[in-house]
């Protein structure tokens, strides 16, 4: 699939200790398009952009390491200017705007961001009340769950988002009672639903995974359609699930959160 040599691939230009990439790969390493691999032990890699070095999990096959931060430095950036200029109340078709971003990697801890902002801006939409300092500290909380945290710490970020989502909502703390249950019972039910995918992670599908348990187990979009998700990428991630996803457009199953609505209920 990657025909390209690595000199071709990824142009670095030095920039005192760092690199700046001229053309970013969205799968696998976003330097060279090469498949990530992941540790056992954790060891310490510079990064390859910015050349901090950090304690991971994860490098590429041909060595190369990118900081969370880095990873997703300009894209974050676009997914807050698309939602706070826009007005539609539809979170599902607001991941829909999101996904077709130029330069939107396939997979990333940018996805942790992403879901909670969706949600925010979706629900202020609907109430025509914009707070755009939600919207970012949506994104910044998102920041804060480490990549491959799915595997690595068993909740995946993009579903701890529905729960951050909540937590900004309703204005929950460490010391709330009702509105800190109600946050971590979005997560609970967001990584229920993401479970029932027995595959390899996918952040598109984990995240539209979470929006739609979201919307089936709070009140925040009750009674409001909203659209569906088909997959377009299938064809170029290496891990796809192929017809075992519920997005593929020849799925075999029933969407996740359809299969376990209802669990956890109170």
């Amino acid at each position: 699939m990657y025909s390209r040599t690595l000199r071709e691939a990824i142009h670095p230009v030095r920039t005192g200790i760092s690199f700046r990439i001229e053309q970013k790969m969205t799968e696998g390493c976003m330097v060279c398009g090469q498949d990530l691999i992941y540790l056992t032990e954790k060891t310490e890699e510079p990064c390859l952009i910015c050349g901090l070095s950090f304690p991971t999990h994860t490098r590429c096959t041909q060595g190369h390491y990118v900081c969370d931060s880095c990873h997703s430095k300009d894209t974050l950036e676009r997914v807050e200017a698309l939602l706070v200029n826009s007005r539609d109340a539809d979170p599902v078709r607001l991941a829909l705007k999101i996904f077709e971003i130029p330069g939107l990697n396939m997979h990333g801890p940018e996805y942790h961001s992403i879901v909670p902002a969706i949600l925010i801006t979706a629900y202020q939409n609907i109430n025509e009340d914009r707070n755009i300092s939600a919207v970012r500290e949506a994104i910044e909380r998102g920041r804060s769950v480490k990549g491959g945290s799915c595997g690595l710490h068993g909740n995946c970020g993009a579903g701890v988002g529905a729960g951050i989502a909540v937590s900004i909502l309703e204005e929950a703390n460490p010391l709330s009672s009702a509105e800190r249950s109600a946050a971590n019972r979005a997560t609970a039910l967001a990584l229920l639903a993401i479970s029932g995918n027995a595959g390899p992670r996918c952040c598109k599908r984990d995240a539209i995974t979470s929006i739609e348990s979201f919307i089936d187990s709070t009140a925040y979009f009750e009674d409001k359609p909203h659209d569906t998700y088909t997959c377009k990428q299938f064809a170029a991630n290496k891990s796809c699930m192929g017809k075992a996803c519920p997005y593929h457009p020849a799925a075999l199953h029933k969407r996740p959160n359809e299969v376990l609505k209802g669990d956890l209920n109170t």
